[in-house]
């Protein structure tokens, strides 16, 4: 893509509560967006800022430099690079497509090769980080890839994620997997958090014991969110939704049957999903799990 300060022509498909933050970045560092979404609505607000709005993949990818997916599953990613109207049948040859969705490494593979085939080329570069570092421009992003394809994708992935935490982690499908091992601690992390809670509360511990305890034992590192909603009661807003978190389960355990812990903090998901908490934040899920009748 030439020179980091070039302005680069980019479209961006998936506009949910991630994709909208980065996406916003793209229109703020001065380059060329168009963006598309299923929901056109969730389109408006950035229209109002300056992007042009696409009715298909096929009609975003059109003319760009830099083709950005944001969406939420592995079947969503196929059918908008290779389905009708999709990213394939609208980019230029030599279009380079940065899938930030988390979809797993076989799929991150899959689409790479498909994508070969009509000449694009294509970085998985899956996200971590919420809503807020998404909207800071602080996220970490995980990326796989040819050298030259992630050297050629890094002034995107630099304007939602910090410069620190951009790292080219491997060939193709490097950074779907390395970002589900990350997903997988975390949600072991946080089941962990919630049977603690649950034991403690059945023992009747002082609430600041617990605190102490959690806050400087083995689950500490993701324990000051889970404080948070203790403190403060579930965010309104989801940052990263249990359903999502339990997505990202289901890709590992599709990858490596034999994860047992993996496969309870599975079952903890759906339990929440069924109970009508599958949107909440997931630092609410160790407050459910304590909770739960």
């Amino acid at each position: 893509m030439g020179d980091d300060a070039r302005r680069l022509r980019v479209a961006f498909l998936g506009l949910g509560r991630m994709g909208t933050p980065m996406a916003r970045h793209v229109l703020r560092a001065g380059h060329d967006l168009t963006v598309w979404n299923r929901t056109r609505g969730k389109a408006d607000a950035l229209a109002a800022e300056g992007a042009a709005v696409a009715d298909t993949p096929a009609a975003a990818a059109a003319d760009r430099d830099v083709v950005v997916l944001m969406l939420a599953d592995p079947e969503a990613v196929e059918q908008v690079l290779l389905g009708p109207d999709g990213v394939a049948s609208g980019a230029d040859p030599d279009t380079l497509v940065v899938d930030g969705s988390t979809i797993g490494p076989g799929a991150s593979r899959r689409m790479a090769s498909r994508l070969r085939e009509h000449r694009l080329r294509y970085v998985d570069a899956p996200v971590y980080g919420s809503v807020g570092p998404a909207t800071e421009g602080t996220l970490g992003v995980l990326a796989g890839g040819e050298e030259p394809d992630v050297a050629a994708a890094r002034p995107v992935l630099e304007l939602w994620g910090d410069p620190r935490q951009v790292r080219h982690v491997g060939t193709t499908g490097a950074g779907s997997a390395a970002k589900l091992v990350r997903n997988l601690s975390l949600g072991l992390a946080l089941a962990g958090i919630g049977d603690a809670l649950r034991l403690a509360a059945t023992l009747d511990l002082p609430a600041d014991v617990v605190d102490e305890l959690m806050a400087a034992g083995p689950l500490g590192a993701a324990y000051p969110g889970v404080r948070q909603v203790l403190q403060a009661g579930p965010p309104g807003t989801a940052g990263f939704a249990v359903d999502m978190l339990t997505k990202d389960l289901r890709l590992c355990l599709a990858v490596e049957p034999r994860l047992p812990l993996v496969d309870a903090a599975r079952q903890v998901g759906e339990a929440v999903h069924a109970a009508g908490h599958g949107q909440d934040d997931t630092r609410a899920l160790p407050l459910w799990m304590r909770d739960a009748r």
